[in-house]
């Protein structure tokens, strides 16, 4: 049936890679079905950097949230709606409007209530208006403030990237039409080609092979911490160290291996991260949901260090669904020092087989799936019978 119809699609993603990858993998799963999509953004500059690596089309409109307190965004959007983005999608008609989560989603997300399509004769004061269906992913295994607003008042399907992201009191606010579904986080196909791993020490034909990913902006805690624990490693257990440091931190992580004789590879951002993934057999890392996703569809064990200052702590949260798995080992950052972190590297390499139990144990074949079980999920509710509400022209 999606075979044959063509559908119009807005996906509204922006800010960060969290929001902005997950958007790309469903962008070009829809466009492969030979549907119409356009990525909504804003048009920082890592949105024109990275979409200007795909071919899909996208347009960018200002966001409005940039420089307003948390309490004024929602008021601007609530009650000032932005006239141009709803012109330019109603000239569109978008058959759904997929929310990806974040402020630079808000603006095109409320302008499924502000779109009007009149049925019957046309005339402005009677018929039905048939609002665009709207449905929301969150990545994050806690839902951020935007998408919790928008689960309890507008979107008729909500998508979890991991599980338990909204709580009982979102849930109890949903109308009972409305569909709610952990489908997983959408995976760039160059993961996804990945072959699993079997991934078991002691082995004697290689060293212990430790990804250390900081992100493109850095994760300074581990940047300064890092080098000094494996360099205690060393002695009892020889490691090959790739580093990705962020740019900020580079001369310094760099400075510091060398100054600890270590050979390390270090790079400020490696664009390749599918084959580093394949060279890893351990990831040391922040845990956002797109890092402990692609960890998992690829069974990729790791030691996560949530950011403490995320919103809502939503990374800690991220990490327990690895953790309580057996897929990763967690590390608070304020009990992170350079030997609670070695020591932690030692205990996955030197116990036998706890390595190939983590590996088994952080694969899940969810996140294989998503990308083409959300785009099912979404041609379904595209299917549905629209929802209409009365329509009012205030005379």
């Amino acid at each position: 049936m999606t075979e044959e119809k063509k559908y119009t699609i807005l996906i509204g993603a922006g800010g960060t890679g969290g929001h902005i990858f997950p958007a790309i993998a469903l962008a070009k799963k829809f466009k492969s079905d030979g549907h119409k999509v356009v990525i909504v953004g804003t048009g920082n500059a890592l949105e024109k950097k990275i979409f200007a690596q795909y071919d899909i089309e996208t347009i960018f409109f200002k966001n409005r949230f940039k420089d307003t307190s948390g309490l004024k965004k929602y008021l601007v959007a609530l009650t000032r709606p932005d006239l141009e983005l709803i012109r330019y999608v109603a000239e569109l008609s978008p058959q759904l409007i997929l929310g990806m989560g974040g402020y630079a989603s808000f603006d095109l997300c409320k302008t499924a209530s502000f779109l009007q399509t009149t049925e019957g004769d046309g005339s402005s004061d009677l018929g039905n208006i048939i609002m665009p269906y709207l449905a929301i992913h969150e990545q994050n295994a806690k839902a951020g403030r935007v998408n919790r607003y928008l689960a309890k008042t507008q979107a008729r399907g909500v998508i979890e990237g991991l599980p338990g992201g909204f709580g009982w009191f979102t849930k109890i606010f949903k109308l009972e039409t409305d569909d709610h579904v952990f489908l997983g986080n959408p995976i760039r196909d160059e993961i996804l080609n990945i072959d699993k791993i079997v991934r078991s020490f002691p082995d004697k034909s290689k060293k212990p092979r430790i990804f250390i990913m900081g992100g493109s902006q850095g994760a300074r805690s581990i940047n300064m911490i890092a080098p000094k624990a494996i360099s205690l490693l060393m002695a009892d257990l020889p490691v090959e160290v790739m580093h990705d440091s962020g740019e900020k931190d580079f001369e310094f992580v760099n400075d510091q291996y060398l100054e600890l004789g270590i050979d390390a590879k270090i790079t400020r951002f490696n664009p390749n991260i599918e084959k580093v993934y394949e060279w890893a057999d351990l990831l040391i890392s922040r845990a956002g949901a797109m890092t402990v996703s692609e960890a998992s569809a690829i069974g990729l064990p790791s030691i996560l260090i949530p950011f403490p200052h995320a919103m809502d702590n939503h990374q800690w949260f991220n990490a327990q669904f690895l953790a309580k798995k057996g897929g990763a080992e967690v590390i608070l950052e304020k009990d992170l020092n350079p030997e609670i972190l070695s020591m932690t590297i030692k205990k996955i390499f030197s116990k036998e087989g706890k390595l190939s139990h983590m590996t088994e144990a952080a694969f899940d074949k969810t996140f294989v799936n998503a990308t083409q079980n959300i785009a099912r999920f979404c041609y379904k509710m595209i299917e549905k019978p629209p929802l209409q509400v009365p329509f009012f022209d205030g005379s």
